[in-house]
């Protein structure tokens, strides 16, 4: 559950960080408009008081939202930072709507959406603290206008004089119409927000039970695989060892056909390896010194006859004191089933190199045919994608794997002039 709220939390966050992005990008827009409605107020109202109210706040919002920007740019939208950003636009508003006219200020109806879009996007109380505070400025706006104590509330663009509503009753509806309009606002962001929460989680639950199904059903899946792979091993071994007891005296089309036979049953047994490797947990390493010069030595010694009868060269490029800390039966494993795949797809007259070198402080084995090549790289290593007729396609993905639990990777890349290079790197050691 704790991870579930940490994702919603997350969303929460990219989402503000891109609400906070284009609400910089619309203020550099508007910016200019009401920097020139600000300047022309200034010039046409005779008012000092109003002079100083409005350089004064715009020098306190411009060099707060600076400072703020800054920051967010350089450490990311942080909740507890934009909780102290967000209001300045607010307080801002504030003193427009008192310098304008109060009440009557063509921009005290902005007072309810700011309130809307502080309990919407932040969080509810920040939207209730606005609409709080904005009961107070529209209270103290509603009794000076009432009493006519600021002879110049309303600026010389808009008539002049302490007020502009003709009527006590027309000046209070007013403030008590917006004062309404805030808490409904604050009300209505948080009934939003809440709604908006609830089914994102939903939608976040119902992804997980989803991923929780195909888990439970790719494990049993996995496991049936196992047991049936296991089961087939015996009785495999078995006819494997009867092939070889009739192999010893047949003779003629009788030997050809059983050397056919006991052929496909050393594949059988590789392909039921390979489902094995792959369907159980990967078993722990037993790790010590190895020389990747001297398994990529013993694989070619392995396949040099079979690379002769295809009429393919193995050559050799290696260095000797390359020393890594590894399971090297499973290594081995990995550089037979690349130099496996290379001579399967590199043409005759052809030559594959076996490439070994230093890694950083650790070691890379380099297989480089020259077959077609791999379109999809990354593709190549999903179970079941193989280009063979005869293949099972879980070879690359056992290498990969194998390779990873030392900390290493596997990578198939294209080759110069044609061809692909399957490139092993292992670290030093594997991870702790």
């Amino acid at each position: 559950m704790k991870a579930e709220r940490l994702s919603l939390e997350e969303l929460e966050d990219a989402a503000l960080e891109t609400l906070f992005q284009r609400g910089i990008q619309l203020r550099l827009y508007f910016a200019p408009f009401v920097l020139l409605a600000v300047m022309m107020l200034l010039a046409w109202d005779p008012a000092p008081w109003r002079l100083w109210v409005v350089v004064g706040a715009v020098l306190f919002a411009s060099v707060r939202l600076v400072t703020e920007f800054r920051r967010a740019r350089r450490e990311g939208i942080m909740r507890a930072r934009l909780s102290v950003l967000m209001p300045v636009p607010a307080t801002m508003l504030f003193v427009v709507v008192s310098s304008t006219g109060g009440v009557d200020s063509p921009i005290f109806p902005m007072l309810p959406m700011v309130t809307v879009f502080l309990s919407l996007f932040l969080r509810p109380k920040f939207g209730f603290v606005m609409a709080s505070a904005g009961t107070l400025l529209v209270a103290v706006l509603s009794l000076v206008a009432f009493q006519g104590w600021v002879p110049t509330m309303m600026p010389e663009v808009f008539g002049g004089g302490a007020r502009g509503s003709a009527t006590d009753l027309l000046l209070f509806t007013r403030g008590g119409l917006v004062i309404i309009a805030m808490w409904w606002g604050a009300f209505l962001g948080f009934v939003i927000r809440r709604a908006s929460q609830s089914a994102l989680q939903h939608a976040l639950d119902a992804r997980e039970e989803l991923l929780g199904t195909h888990t439970e059903n790719t494990r049993a899946l996995t496991t049936l695989v196992a047991e049936i792979a296991h089961e087939l091993k015996n009785p495999l071994a078995s006819v494997k060892g009867l092939a070889a007891l009739v192999d010893r005296d047949a003779t003629g089309k009788e030997k050809e056909r059983l050397t056919v036979l006991r052929r496909e049953v050393d594949r059988m047994q590789e392909i039921l390896e390979s489902f094995l490797n792959f369907s159980r947990p990967v078993v722990p390493l037993d790790l010590a010194p190895v020389t990747i010069a001297a398994v990529a030595e013993q694989c070619a010694a392995l396949y040099e006859g079979v690379a002769r009868e295809r009429g393919v060269e193995l050559r050799l490029d290696v260095r000797p004191e390359v020393v890594v800390r590894a399971d090297e039966r499973k290594v081995k494993q990995i550089v037979i089933n690349l130099v496996q795949n290379a001579l399967d797809v590199t043409p005759a007259g052809s030559a594959i190199d076996l490439v070994v070198g230093a890694h950083g402080r650790g070691a890379r084995l380099s297989v480089m045919d020259r077959g077609p090549g791999v379109q999809d790289s990354e593709h190549a290593f999903e179970p079941g994608v193989t280009t063979k007729e005869k293949g099972s396609g879980l070879g690359l993905t056992v290498a990969r794997l194998v390779a990873r639990q030392h900390g290493g990777d596997v990578q198939l890349t294209p080759r110069d002039g044609g061809g692909t290079v399957a490139e092993l790197t292992l670290p030093e050691a594997p991870p702790s």
